[in-house]
């Protein structure tokens, strides 16, 4: 997990067997930097106050009706590309992949 700045964009990379995770690098309760917190397995934990995502979905565990704000990424060569244009929820993210 590592925080970068892409563009002028605070984004959060993270690398969940072999798949790349793009997400904005601040939690959605107060803004803080998701980068600072803690992955344990599969669950990320913002550093400030606890909150906890899915790091693979970007959904809210504690509290459930949160959810990250989601960069498509592409892999090219050894680059990673992030699609900035199109910032999204996780849960809109989901509602489009249900749609396929």
């Amino acid at each position: 997990m590592i925080g970068v700045d892409a563009g002028g964009n605070d984004i959060l990379l993270v690398n969940i067997d072999d798949h790349i995770y793009a997400y904005a690098d601040a939690c959605p309760h107060q803004k803080s930097r998701l980068s600072e917190g803690s992955l344990i397995g599969k669950t990320l934990r913002c550093a400030r106050h606890h909150w906890e995502f899915d790091v693979c979905s970007g959904h809210g565990i504690n509290p459930q009706n949160s959810c990250l704000k989601t960069y498509p990424v592409a892999i090219e060569s050894r680059d990673i590309l992030l699609d900035l244009g199109e910032e999204r929820s996780a849960e809109a993210t989901a509602d489009i992949e249900n749609q396929r």
